[in-house]
């Protein structure tokens, strides 16, 4: 199977390869979910390690708007070794990195950048988090993909300088596919609501909000037993890790009589009543 035949991670589309020559700088791919990989023209190129984590620590600082100096980089990718030994690994990965294509790197005298025509399926999930997020957008057919909102930032990278980037990714995701499953619920897509709600809860488990929105999405499709379930599930779980019960909260979808009148949730009360309830409204 030739390479223009494999999917690429994170779910983007291969680059088109039948284009003339010139044209590898609109094809340059850099993948950070789940491990790094790179891709010229759909062709993957295998680079050692030292550039990897240049090419990795600069796609970072593009997305937030950073020009980093030369410094910065040395400082941040070989803080344990001298100087002189610093700058020469630097110059080295430069050096392998432009033998792969001279425009992965925008290199001035003292600064360096990501080159400009490099996508990165990072910057991609930021993109669509913040559609998902955002109050005004209307869901695109592409937000529906939830591919690149579980991706976990270089997994196997040991790096103090990651720590911070992966805890910042994880809550944009968790976020944004809770934020997906209520826009799906709206729709009355459920199938693709649950299953938003469910990766949100894979990330994050005892987030109560995204347990409320899967037993919201159960209530409206007719699942009272399957919201039920997910209650008690949950109710396990923060039982288990933290010794504590939902809050009113949650319990309240379960207490509402069907003549709309709503009392006082009960942290005690059992959750027997499931043929008289009828789902929250969707917000």
């Amino acid at each position: 199977m030739s390479s223009a035949s494999l999917p690429l991670p994170g779910g983007l589309p291969l680059p088109d390869t039948q284009g003339p020559p010139g044209r590898e700088a609109a094809q340059a791919r850099l993948y950070l979910l789940n491990g790094f990989s790179l891709f010229l023209a759909g062709d993957r190129v295998r680079l050692p390690l030292h550039a990897q984590r240049v090419l990795a620590f600069l796609a970072l600082a593009r997305q937030d708007g950073v020009t980093c100096s030369r410094d910065a980089v040395v400082g941040r990718l070989w803080a344990d070794s001298t100087v002189e030994h610093a700058n020469g690994s630097l110059r080295t990965a430069l050096w392998r990195i432009r033998s792969a294509w001279a425009g992965l790197v925008a290199a001035g005298r003292n600064e360096l950048a990501l080159g400009p025509e490099v996508s990165v399926d990072l910057q991609s999930c930021r993109d669509q988090a913040g559609r998902l997020l955002s109050r005004d957008m209307d869901l695109a057919a592409g937000d529906i993909d939830c591919s690149t909102l579980t991706g976990e930032l270089l997994p196997a990278w040991d790096e103090d300088w990651l720590l911070v980037e992966r805890e910042r990714l994880r809550q944009l995701q968790l976020h944004a596919l809770e934020a997906l499953a209520v826009r799906l619920r709206k729709l009355g897509r459920y199938p693709e609501a649950i299953d938003a709600a469910l990766r949100a809860v894979a990330i994050e488990p005892l987030r109560e909000s995204v347990h409320a929105v899967l037993i919201d999405v159960c209530f409206d499709e007719g699942n009272v037993a399957a919201a039920h379930g997910y209650l008690r599930q949950y109710r396990a779980l923060l039982q288990a890790e933290l010794g504590l019960e939902p809050s009113p909260q949650i319990l309240a979808r379960f207490q509402t009589p069907a003549t709309g009148e709503v009392p006082a949730p009960a942290r005690a009360q059992p959750l027997q009543a499931a043929p008289s309830l009828r789902p929250a409204p969707a917000v």
